[in-house]
């Protein structure tokens, strides 16, 4: 093969490469991303109020109920029944009994959660979220809905630095080097309806 090719072949790998790494330092000079983000919303527990028997679940996960709806009914240990309401509006979720299941007071039931206020709460490294701050304009990609831009603003900037399981390492070994910054992010969800817990990556503009 002649020398010229070569050197060719030299000089499209080196044009390549310099293309990647001014992409990427470009990149890093105009935004945060984390692929380390998930959906999460205000909830509150519904628990058992006295100890007995479940002796009806009138709802099941994923149920939207209204403030004071019944979801279920429990028998005490003196034979009384008592009927648990919701305390506000939102969807069933974490429903973590059945009929007939024996309960403490204080036992969690169920969650209660306000889908329409769903957030993205964002890990970004230390080292970067100095570039963050409150009011910047987010991209957020969710893989519950391929292909589909959602647009936010960061509301909040952890004040604290959250030392967590490194995502890039096999669970149950801990980062001591890697060092994580929660970021939340009000997003528009555009009619669509978010779960609490869904993986979502974040872009954020500065």
């Amino acid at each position: 093969m002649p020398r010229w090719v070569f050197g060719l072949v030299a000089i499209l790998g080196v044009m390549i490469l310099g293309g990647i790494a001014g992409f990427y330092t470009w990149n890093q000079a105009h935004y945060v991303e984390s692929p380390y983000a998930f959906v999460t919303a205000p909830y509150v527990w519904v628990s058992a109020s006295n100890s007995g028997t479940v002796n009806q679940v009138l709802v099941h996960t994923g149920e939207h109920v209204k403030t004071g709806q019944s979801l279920a009914q429990i028998t005490t240990v003196a034979g009384k029944t008592l009927t648990v309401a919701a305390p506000r509006e939102g969807t069933v979720g974490s429903l973590g009994v059945s009929t007939g299941a024996d309960v403490m007071d204080g036992t969690d039931l169920m969650a209660i959660v306000q889908q329409g206020k769903s957030q993205i709460v964002a890990e970004i490294p230390e080292s970067r979220a100095g570039k963050v701050a409150v009011g910047q304009v987010a991209n957020v990609t969710l893989s519950a809905f391929p292909g589909t831009t959602f647009t936010g603003r960061v509301s909040h900037v952890g004040s604290t630095t959250l030392r967590t399981l490194s995502p890039l390492l096999p669970v149950g070994s801990f980062s001591k080097k890697q060092e994580w910054v929660p970021v939340t992010i009000s997003v528009n969800p555009g009619g669509k309806v978010f779960i609490a817990g869904e993986n979502a990556s974040v872009r954020i503009h500065f």
